[in-house]
Order: structure tokens, then C-alpha cells, then sequence
């Protein structure tokens, strides 16, 4: 083996003598085989474990460029990541990391929801509740103390943040009569996570049948028309379903702009005729199961006593049997069995060839960037018409193709204007606590988010409609809609939000209190510090580390000058250090570079 010596002669900081042979490949970043170095003297300072040695001028140790990169990617393809998860990007690369990640185990949203809410009803008991007291099925709030353990806990981290996304897209809430009913909520959870890789039809039709969505956007109990009563099936479902699941409001290229007629104007992609004609479709569904089931199941029986686990089924008698004229000239023939109408006429609008640069745009927005290129768009768009195999609708191979592609990965794009998107609340509390860690004298998560929904305007399953939280097409008034942008998650930031966040991120540091619940204080959670206390004693240790693992790597000179001679100020003792990380990491979690994902 040829072997490859070094001399390096460190005067303080500084290299002042480097010899050596011709070398056919770069030498730092790992490629350290064979090579020996010495050095007259290696750097230890007295308040670090972490010693400056000679040999990590060629084995890459010393090095953040790779870990950068994964955790800018792990801050597009997570709701948050720690260390370990970026040490594992950055060593297997991110396409081999996303192949792993679609395969791991999904998180059971439902059976953990239930887990917890069988947890918490002995706690009760044993508290002194009398057991006719006791709730008789899982609410909201069990539902978010699953939600929150899954999301800083469980290793399906890509999973996670494709669900949130489908979840922001395929609207269900908590804001409305499913907040008693979190066991609905969990199970719609885990449709949109069991298919979050899956196929985008298969998803629309179980989602169409889930009573929770049934509830929700009224298809539920929908009857046929009356016409000697003058009752016609609620359209409500039937609407939403083309204009905010499939095909949106405008006919598309596949690049995603909006084809015009002749005058210049945009072509609508349905009418109102067409959603007469799918309200018939959606018609004839009820609650599949009971809880109580001594009783019998009966369209138009309420969810009260539902199990709202178990899909809709067809009563076939109030499904609508006429002739059926869908878009673009498809009729679905009459007597058709109503499942049978239900599966064909979700078919039909998933071939639509509006969904594949619609479905495109929505994720991209809530992955990478707020106003992807028409020609990102298409090529996403193009996977998802064909995923190489031949298959439509591959939700695991547009996932990859929307972080792989060259507008989410090449540097080059990160300093466009065009560029980047505000992250969403959500996001920025899941990547606070991965990284700084949590404790709880229960070491439960139970985090019933109530004041942060209330303070940021975000939390899972909670959008105040059917359209979201905020619009794909949101344009805040100033220089970005002077300048044609699109900045959806500026929805929700105001004058009342913007504060409201800021004074979360005070709790969490300063109180370092991340959330409660409505059981005991024993159950609360708080931030956990200890792993920045060594690093706080150098200012500059504790900047490097908050931007790599919480600004991934994009923080400014200007933020880093600031935050640097802010604690350049705090003397540090013990105390000071405390008050070093309290303050440095509230400057970082508030900084444009935290909030700004680019």
C-alpha cells in the first residue's frame, strides 16, 4: 500500500507547513487511507472533551459540509431530525436513506391513541373517578399526546412528514364534532399514513369511505334525491373532492400553469352540472359499526354510538341508481352497485390528467419550496403518471423524485429569491425538541398543544376548514405578492401569530416548559439543556452547533455577529451559562435563517 506522509507544523490556529507527494485524488473529507500525520503539537482546550488533532486535516472529521447538506434535506424530508438521524444521512447518502425510510414500520396512530387513553383512564380511576365519569371513547387530546410521542419518538421520520403533508391536503379537523372522537381521528391518521407511499387512488377511495371524512364533509347518511319532498344528496364531499383532492378549479398543463381558451381566460375544469353528478355518486353511505353492538346498524344513524374505525358501508337502498354523467363525457351506467359507483367514479377523476401536476404543486409547497418552477412541477408530475414501471399514482416514487430533484438538492438554488418557504409552526417545535432533547417526570409526551395551536394557528388534524390552515396560492400583500410569490404558511402569520410564536419559544428556553396536559404537573414536559452546558462555555461552539443541527447550516454573518455578542456578554458561570443557552438558542429558534427554510 503507498503510503502517504504528512508534516504539519501549527503555530496556534494556523498551518505554516504543508509538504507532500503527488496525490491522484483530493485528500480531507474521508479519503485519509494510507496516509499518516503528524503534527508538532495538537490543539486541547481546557474547557472541551474534543481535541484538535492533526489528523483531522485529512479524515474529514472536522468537516460540516456533508452534515450540512443532510440536515438541510432532513428539514424538507422530516418534521424534525436529531443528531444521529443527520451522522445517518450524511453516511449513507439521502437517496439510499429515503429507499430505508419507505420501509420502515409505519407508526399506529390508532392503536397508540388508544394505548394512551386506556392509560389514562386507569391514572383516572386510581385518582378517584367514579368509573360512570370516565370518557367512553379517546377525544382530541389523546390523540395529540399520540401524535406528539410518534413525532419525537418513532423512526418513521419521511412517513411522518408525508402523512402531515397528505393531511394538509385531504382535510379532516378537529375544529368541528370529531374533536370527542379521537379515535376517528387516529384511524384517519393512519389511512393517509399506511398510504402515504402507496397509490394516490387506493388512498382517495379509502378516505372516501372513512367516516370520520364522511362526517366532516357530509357524505355520511347522504340519501338519494326526494322528489316528492324536493331533497336532493348533499354535493359538499362530492366538490371538494374535485376541486381541493384531484383536480382543482382549472384545467392544467402538465407543468402545472393553467391552460386558457381563446380569450385568454382560464379554462374551469368542472361545472356545477358535474358536482349534481357526483353528489349522486356519494350517496347511500352510513356508519359501518357500532360500539354498542346490541343495537342495529341503520342508515342514518349518528356517530355518537359509531365505531368510527370501520369504513362506511353501502345501503343500497338510498344510493341513487340512475345513470350517471361524469366529466369529459364518462357515464357510469344505472343499477350499478353503489361501491361499484363509488370505486369508478374515484377512478375516473384520479386519471384525470389535472391530478398529477395538482398533487405535485401541493406537495412540493409543503416539502421544499412555496413556488417550485413549472418545470420542477413537470417533472414531478411526469413520475407521477409513470413511476418508470408503468404505474400511475406512486406516492413512494414522487416522494423521491420531489426531494432528489435538482431544485430541492443543488446548492445553487438556495440563494434565489424564488427559493425556500416559511416553515410551518409545527415543524419548527418537532426540529426544537429533536434537537435539544425533553424530560418529563412521567416520561410521557403527553403535549395537549392547546396553547400552541392557540398562539401559532397550527397543529395536525385542527385546520379551521376544509381549505387548510392556508391556501396553496396564498400571497402575503407586499413585495412577494408584488413579485407574483406564493407564501401559503404566511397565512397564519400575524401580528398575533408572530408574537404568539416568540413567546412559545420564551417557554420552551427560558421556562424551558414545552407543554401540558390536563391530568397533572407530573405529566408535563420541559425542554432538556444539559447536552448544550460544555458547549455554552465557547460562544462560538454553541452558534456552530445550533446552526448545523437547527439552521442547517444557513446561518448568516449578521445572525451569527448578533447572537455571538449577545453572549459574549454573559459572563460564564454556571448560572451564565444557563443564561447563554436560554439566550442563544431563543436568537437562533427566532432567526430568519430557523424560520425560513431554504
Amino acid at each position: 500500500m503507498r503510503r502517504l506522509y504528512i508534516g504539519l507544523f501549527l503555530l496556534g490556529y494556523g498551518v505554516i507547513g504543508l509538504f507532500a507527494q503527488a496525490y491522484d485524488d483530493y485528500i480531507g473529507a474521508g479519503h485519509n487511507e494510507g496516509i499518516i500525520v503528524t503534527t508538532s503539537s495538537d490543539y486541547n482546550d481546557s474547557k472541551w472533551r474534543e481535541v484538535a488533532s492533526g489528523d483531522k486535516t485529512i479524515n474529514g472529521a472536522g468537516l460540516e459540509g456533508k452534515l450540512m447538506e443532510a440536515a438541510r434535506f432532513l428539514a424538507q424530508a422530516t418534521l424534525g431530525a436529531d443528531e444521529s438521524d443527520v451522522a445517518e444521512v450524511a453516511r449513507m447518502g439521502i437517496e439510499n436513506w429515503i429507499n430505508l425510510q419507505i420501509q420502515v414500520t409505519p407508526t399506529d396512530y390508532q392503536a397508540l391513541t388508544t394505548e394512551i387513553f386506556d392509560e389514562i383512564k386507569t391514572i383516572l380511576l386510581a385518582d378517584g373517578t367514579p368509573p360512570e365519569d370516565l370518557p367512553r371513547r379517546p377525544s382530541w387530546a389523546h390523540f395529540r399526546y399520540a401524535w406528539w410521542t410518534a413525532a419525537t419518538t418513532h423512526k418513521d421520520l419521511l412517513r411522518q412528514k408525508v402523512t402531515q403533508a397528505l393531511s394538509e391536503i385531504l382535510v379532516i379537523s378537529d375544529d368541528s364534532n370529531l374533536s370527542g372522537f379521537g379515535d376517528g381521528m387516529s384511524s384517519y391518521y393512519n389511512t393517509l399514513s399506511r398510504h402515504a407511499f402507496g397509490n394516490y387512488r387506493d388512498l382517495l377511495i379509502d378516505i372516501s369511505l372513512h367516516p370520520a371524512m364522511g362526517f366532516y364533509l357530509s357524505h355520511l347518511n347522504n340519501p338519494k334525491a326526494n322528489p316528492e319532498e324536493n331533497t336532493h344528496p348533499d354535493q359538499n364531499f362530492a366538490r371538494e373532492m374535485m376541486q381541493l383532492f384531484t383536480i382543482g378549479l382549472y384545467e392544467l398543463h402538465p407543468d402545472g400553469t393553467r391552460k386558457t381558451d381563446a380569450n385568454g381566460d382560464p379554462i374551469p375544469s368542472y361545472s356545477n352540472d358535474d358536482i349534481i353528478n357526483f353528489a349522486d355518486v356519494y350517496t347511500g353511505l352510513g356508519i359501518g359499526g357500532l360500539l354498542d353492538t346490541t343495537r342495529n346498524l341503520n342508515f342514518g344513524s349518528g356517530i355518537w354510538n359509531a365505531d368510527m374505525t370501520i369504513p362506511m358501508t353501502m345501503y343500497e337502498e338510498w344510493h341513487e341508481t340512475k345513470e350517471k354523467n361524469l366529466l369529459n363525457g364518462y357515464v357510469l351506467p344505472a343499477n350499478q352497485p353503489g361501491i361499484k359507483d363509488i370505486e369508478d367514479a374515484v377512478t375516473h377523476l384520479f386519471n384525470h390528467p389535472n391530478v398529477a401536476p395538482f398533487l405535485a404543486k401541493k406537495l412540493i409547497q409543503n416539502l421544499v419550496k412555496s413556488n417550485p418552477t413549472p418545470q420542477y412541477i413537470a417533472r414531478v408530475a411526469s413520475v407521477f403518471d409513470d413511476d418508470g414501471t408503468g404505474l400511475r399514482g406512486n406516492l413512494g416514487a414522487v416522494i423521491k423524485a420531489i426531494l432528489l430533484d435538482q431544485e430541492a438538492r443543488d446548492c445553487a438554488w438556495i440563494d434565489r429569491a424564488t427559493q425556500g418557504k416559511l416553515k410551518a409552526p409545527i415543524d419548527r417545535k418537532v426540529q426544537y425538541i429533536k434537537t435539544l432533547d425533553y424530560e418529563s417526570p412521567s416520561g410521557k409526551l403527553w403535549m395537549n398543544s392547546w396553547n400552541f395551536k392557540r398562539h401559532t394557528g397550527q397543529f395536525p388534524l385542527s385546520s379551521p376548514s376544509v381549505f387548510n390552515f392556508y391556501l396553496p396560492d396564498y400571497q402575503p400583500i407586499g413585495a412577494l405578492s408584488d413579485a407574483g410569490l406564493m407564501a401559503p404558511e404566511f397565512q397564519i402569520y400575524n401580528s398575533i401569530t408572530a408574537i404568539g410564536y416568540a413567546n412559545e419559544v420564551f417557554s420552551w428556553t427560558y421556562y424551558e416548559r414545552l407543554g401540558g396536559n390536563w391530568l397533572s404537573e407530573d405529566y408535563d414536559v420541559y425542554t432538556d439543556l444539559s447536552k448544550l452546558v460544555d458547549k455554552a462555555k465557547n460562544p462560538e461552539v454553541l452558534i456552530n452547533f445550533l446552526d448545523l443541527y437547527m439552521l442547517h447550516g444557513q446561518m448568516s454573518e449578521r445572525t451569527r455577529s448578533i447572537i455571538k455578542n449577545a453572549l459574549l456578554d454573559i459572563v460564564p458561570t454556571l448560572d451564565g451559562l444557563v443564561e447563554r443557552i436560554y439566550l442563544g438558542v431563543y436568537l437562533a429558534m427566532i432567526s430568519p435563517e430557523y424560520t425560513i427554510l431554504k
